[in-house]
């Protein structure tokens, strides 16, 4: 059983406390080797504890941005607890007093985007029993990168169901309107789009009969997030249709996952989904950020004095 494949108990109460919260988003996102730090963010205050401490609100976003902030310092009776999947470039002095912030990387994109996606694979009609697994990626062999099924399906009723699940998506290559009725017999989702892996995902399907050898891509789709130069050549060599929903496209699928299977396990907990572009503010280098704290740590001058510059070598 592998990450939302697995059922967590359910809640005695109507509201969780944030250690409930939490064990709920682990299971649902096993922690992975070298993975951000999945309490990326805790109270400091003496008396804070997770097992007593409710969870009346709840922020998701891919990144922070200014919602994030914002729904953190809004009136409210506890703080909020947060979760996003980049957490990189948050600014901890502009949450709340008392706001938890849960992340992860690795562990979100390998289940809650357009990799090892079980879900998603089932709402576009794979038999699980009889997918294959891609695993190994950038030299972890435990890392699980997609999922290559078995389907009677064609273009047109495949894409309907991927618009359906994502909304739109960025681009396709190897088909047209044309080709609404073409029949698909093989689903491949790939959070990964380079030339070995399309050699890779050929290979498991030749394996198990599912195309002819040497692979044939004629009656292979293929699900990814951001197109590739070397994956799309590769793919286009072996007739293979492709459609890219997007990097953020992808992410923001597992955000609303989230935010279902939140509500659905605490009717009574609000549930907020943020999806706003993160506006990184550059910082300035270590240097200039310590000589501006030491100026504006100096006293003011007295009056009628002069305040005098300091020189910093």
């Amino acid at each position: 059983m592998y990450g939302h494949d697995m059922q967590p108990a359910p809640a005695r109460s109507g509201l969780p406390t944030n250690a409930a919260l939490t064990r709920f988003l682990s299971i649902l996102l096993p922690l992975r080797p070298r993975d951000v730090p999945f309490l990326y963010h805790s109270p400091r205050y003496r008396h804070y504890n997770p097992e007593t401490a409710l969870t009346t609100k709840v922020i998701l976003s891919v990144t922070p941005t200014e919602g994030i902030y914002r729904g953190t310092n809004q009136v409210q009776s506890q703080p909020p607890l947060v979760f996003l999947h980049r957490p990189f470039n948050l600014d901890r002095s502009r949450l709340a007093h008392g706001t938890t912030v849960l992340s992860s990387h690795t562990a979100f994109d390998e289940f809650l985007t357009v990799g090892y996606n079980t879900t998603l694979a089932t709402r576009l009609g794979l038999n699980l029993e009889g997918c294959e697994c891609v695993q190994g990626y950038k030299g972890d062999p435990e890392r699980r990168i997609g999922i290559v099924g078995r389907v009677s399906s064609t273009v047109g009723e495949l894409t309907a169901r991927i618009s359906k699940e994502f909304g739109a998506w960025d681009e396709v290559h190897g088909f047209s309107d044309q080709d609404h009725a073409a029949p698909v017999d093989v689903v491949v989702i790939m959070n990964a789009f380079h030339a070995e892996e399309v050699q890779r995902v050929l290979d498991t399907a030749a394996t198990r009969n599912w195309i002819s050898v040497p692979p044939d891509g004629g009656r292979v789709l293929y699900l990814t997030g951001q197109a590739r130069v070397t994956g799309l050549e590769a793919a286009m060599k072996k007739g293979i249709r492709v459609v890219c929903v997007g990097h953020r496209t992808a992410e923001e699928w597992g955000i609303r996952y989230l935010a279902q299977r939140l509500r659905e396990q605490w009717p009574r907990l609000v549930v907020d989904e943020v999806y706003e572009v993160e506006e990184v503010v550059p910082r300035p280098p270590k240097r200039q950020r310590t000589e501006t704290q030491e100026r504006e740590s100096l006293p003011p001058p007295e009056e009628g004095g002069t305040q005098v510059e300091v020189q910093f070598p």
